[in-house]
């Protein structure tokens, strides 16, 4: 029987990189999306809002569009636990 030979680090580096992979298409995507709904207008206004004295509105009330985005929040986080734990996993396993 042939004893195992431990191995050179190429799976315990991919595991990483797909991580960072996956991180950067997240982030990427997250931004495209404040691009389009507008989070990035007006940015001279939002700097003197701390400092106004009119009472700010309470936002309004949509649970059935917020319902979505919480499933979504899930989702990722579930995501990025899981390929947390795999590269852990894969770490110990080809250590």
């Amino acid at each position: 029987m042939k004893p195992l030979r431990r191995s050179d680090g190429k799976m315990y580096y991919s595991g990483w990189l797909g991580l960072i992979t996956i991180s950067l298409g997240v982030s990427l995507i997250a931004f495209v999306w404040a691009l389009r709904n507008g989070q990035f207008s007006d940015q001279g206004r939002a700097r003197y809002i701390p400092l106004s004295s009119e009472p700010t509105l309470p936002p309004l009330h949509e649970p059935a569009k917020r319902a979505w985005e919480l499933y979504a929040l899930i989702i990722v986080g579930l995501i990025g636990l899981a390929s947390i734990s795999t590269s852990i996993a894969l770490s110990l396993y080809w250590m």
